[in-house]
């Protein structure tokens, strides 16, 4: 079976997972991409000059002068540059993130990566000009013949870090509380949702009645643990249904309905559309 985007589990590295790659982006180049299209890392792309637009899960964002955009393992995402537009483009894996970080230090933690609403900041002239020294010593190091990623690691660690400064001053209606369960929850959706559907078997893991869970899952999104789960369950849909060529029953399975006709009855009652129909919207 061909597939354009195969169906894979995104939530573990892999043999397609980039450890760190920094890529200037100041011509067009193969990475200026037509088809949508996902990977096994994370890429953080930061625009000095804009132009274009960049679609991450079926969300249109403009290219903007002085932003950045999060893309996350298992994103479908199509760039479309102009050409004036230019910046740059690292990539790593979780294994480079979690190398000698803090065991309280999560991925997770960042409210811009990993299928959250936020995977756009926009930068003043000051922040961009602070990054643009840490972009420069990842460069020289990258090019370094005695590369070492450890010292890259650290660099990275301090991007995310004056990433998250700027996200808090942008969006000021995100309170930064201590949400470690909400991050907890978030972190067990991505790994089972397509096993365990019902809210229940999350505040098990959780060690919290069902009650709570979804008091702090509302505080983070406005959507109950149902709703949430739900939409994680839609969203992988709509990734393999528009991206790649699998048959439906594929599909189901993957995502854990045993019944093709109960997924789609499933899929239509919450988009409005059957997943055949969705599949061939706009193409």
């Amino acid at each position: 079976m061909s597939s354009i985007i195969p169906i894979h589990d995104f939530t573990k590295d892999d043999s397609t997972s980039i450890p760190f790659r920094y890529i200037p982006l100041n011509a067009r180049s193969a990475y200026d991409t037509t088809l949508p299209h996902r990977h096994n890392y994370y890429e953080i792309i930061f625009f000095t000059n804009g132009g274009g637009r960049h679609v991450i899960d079926f969300k249109e964002h403009p290219i903007k002068d002085h932003s950045i955009h999060f893309v996350s393992p298992g994103q479908v995402h199509q760039l479309v540059r102009d050409e004036t537009s230019f910046g740059t483009i690292i990539i790593f894996s979780r294994e480079l993130f979690y190398q000698n970080a803090k065991p309280d230090n999560s991925l997770f933690s960042y409210p811009f990566l990993n299928n959250n609403y936020f995977p756009v900041i926009e930068l003043t002239g000051t922040e961009e000009a602070d990054l643009e020294i840490i972009l420069n010593q990842i460069a020289g190091e990258f090019e370094d013949q005695k590369c070492s990623l450890a010292i890259i690691q650290a660099y990275l660690q301090v991007i995310l870090l004056k990433c998250m400064r700027v996200f808090e001053r942008q969006y000021t209606e995100w309170e930064h509380t201590s949400r470690s369960q909400f991050y907890d929850f978030r972190l067990l959706v991505e790994k089972g949702f397509r096993s365990h559907k019902l809210p229940s078997y999350y505040s098990n893991e959780l060690n919290i009645t069902e009650r709570k869970l979804n008091e702090v899952c509302k505080d983070a999104t406005g959507h109950n643990v149902g709703v949430y789960i739900k939409e994680r369950i839609l969203l992988e849909a709509k990734r393999l249904l528009y991206n790649s060529d699998s048959r439906m029953k594929e599909i189901a399975d993957f995502l854990g309905f045993e019944d093709p006709s109960y997924f789609n009855r499933f899929f239509k009652s919450n988009v409005g559309i059957t997943a055949g129909d969705f599949r061939k919207k706009d193409k």
